[in-house]
Parts: structure tokens; C-alpha cells; sequence
């Protein structure tokens, strides 16, 4: 299983296809394992790079609180360590957070940014409501099940839930058999709280694609709208009925309107 320990502790990641390098952020509390229905699509295309951001997966949980900063210079180090001088990078939730800071941070390293159902953070985020942070802030402690059953309303739709529960039960499935620790998690959460690009956007000069749901009720899809006016050159692109995972429920036409645009 491959690790790298560039970031300073043992981070995981994978590899898939090959071609010009995509690299796929996670967002909070997940692991490479979310991008189930990424890597199948965009394997044929690019070399994708998955990975486990600090605090999830099979990647260490050193000492929080985070910053997206600094979980984007952990991206960069993977990119450095795998002699990656450039490349796309996806990111949705807090790793599209983290995807604006690898974009600021390291300019030279982004082609192509894709920025998935996330928020600019400081005064131009529209937050979360206060129903929705319950559901997330106080999922460190309890019954981890009964913890991500309180996150679905705010990741799914209403007609997923009864369509395809198979899809939610699968989803609950690796995330109880792949958890997150609690404090990894917490300081994750951190770092999302306290992300704030709103004030450097107008620095992006990667092309960029904004991608949303309008049904997104986690992160209000208005984020979306205002970091694209602020991004020079930025597409933006509402799914109609599409939740916060779009890349899950809605993936074929997530997957196709980034394909289109890298």
C-alpha cells in the first residue's frame, strides 16, 4: 500500500489510468474510497491520483485543529513526491476548500480546477443552517451509525433516500468500515469552519469550473455562484435536483460535465 511521509506523517494514496494527472480532494470526513464513481470514469483519460487527507482513512491523524492551507501543501507534497510539475485538481466539500488553497498556494502546480459543492469561507460564505451544522458538528460521539443517518438528509435527496437506499446503505457501509477517527474528524471540521479565500479568489488563474446542485442543502449552492463571479474566467454549472454528493447520486452528469471541461 503505498504511503508518502512528505507531508511530515504517513499519508496514503493511490494511482489510476494514465494520461495528463488529475488529482481528487476529498471532502470532510472521507477517505479515496468516495471516489468510486470518479475513478472508473476518469481513469481512461488521465492518470488519477486519489488520496487520504490527514485525519481520514488509512493516512495518520497528527495533532489538529487544521487548515486548508496546510492539507493543501500536504496535496502539493504528493504531487512533489510523484514528480508531478502540473496537473487538474478536483475538489468537492472541504476538498474543494482545499483545492482554492492548493490553486493560491501553488499556482504553477493547477491546470485545470474544478471546485464541487463547496464555499469561498469569511464574509461572501453563505453558511451552513443551524439544523445542518447539528447534524455534522456533533458527529464525533455516539453511535457512529445512527451519527451518519443524522448527515444523510443534507447529502441526499429525498428521492434517493426512497429510490436507491441501497446506494445511502452502501455508503454508510464503507464509512463504518472505513472511520473516521473522532479527532481527525474535529480537526477537519476546523478547517472548514475557518476557511476564508473570499478575500484571494480574484488570484485564481487556473480555468476553472464551479460545479453545484441546486438542491444542495449543506452548502448552500449561492457559494457556488459567488466564487465563480470572483474566479476570472470561471465556469459555473448549477445540476438541477442535484444534493451535496452530485458527484454520487448525480455522478454521470457531474462526471460528464467535468470530462467536457478538463
Amino acid at each position: 500500500m503505498p504511503h508518502i511521509n512528505a507531508p511530515g506523517f504517513r499519508m496514503y494514496y493511490e494511482t489510476h489510468g494514465s494520461g495528463f494527472p488529475l488529482l481528487l480532494i476529498n471532502g470532510l470526513g472521507s477517505d479515496h474510497l468516495e471516489w468510486l464513481f470518479q475513478v472508473p470514469a476518469f481513469a481512461p483519460h488521465f492518470t488519477v491520483v486519489v488520496f487520504d487527507n490527514r485525519g481520514t482513512g488509512k493516512s495518520d491523524v497528527p495533532p489538529g485543529p487544521y487548515t486548508t492551507a496546510q492539507m493543501a501543501d500536504d496535496a502539493a507534497a504528493l504531487l512533489d513526491t510523484l514528480k508531478i510539475a502540473r496537473a487538474h485538481v478536483l475538489g468537492v466539500s472541504l476538498g474543494g476548500m482545499i483545492a482554492q488553497e492548493v490553486a493560491l498556494r501553488h499556482p504553477d502546480r493547477v491546470d485545470g480546477l474544478v471546485l464541487g459543492c463547496t464555499g469561498p469561507g469569511g464574509t461572501l460564505s453563505i453558511r451552513p443552517t443551524p439544523e445542518a451544522m447539528a447534524a455534522f458538528v456533533n458527529a464525533d460521539g455516539g453511535n457512529p451509525e445512527s451519527n451518519l443517518r443524522r448527515m444523510i438528509p443534507f447529502l441526499y435527496t429525498e428521492g434517493c433516500l426512497k429510490e436507491r437506499p441501497r446506494e445511502i446503505d452502501d455508503f454508510i457501509r464503507r464509512r463504518l468500515e472505513n472511520p473516521t477517527p473522532p479527532e481527525g474528524y474535529v480537526a477537519q471540521l476546523a478547517a472548514a469552519v475557518s476557511h476564508d479565500a473570499s478575500g484571494r479568489l480574484e488570484r485564481i488563474r487556473a480555468r476553472t469550473l464551479v460545479i453545484t446542485g441546486d438542491a444542495d442543502r449543506l452548502v448552500h449552492p449561492e457559494n457556488s455562484r459567488r466564487i465563480a463571479e470572483r474566479i476570472p474566467g470561471a465556469t459555473l454549472v448549477v445540476v438541477p435536483g442535484a444534493p451535496h454528493r452530485l458527484f454520487a447520486e448525480t455522478a454521470d452528469v457531474f462526471n460528464r460535465e467535468v470530462l467536457s471541461f478538463l
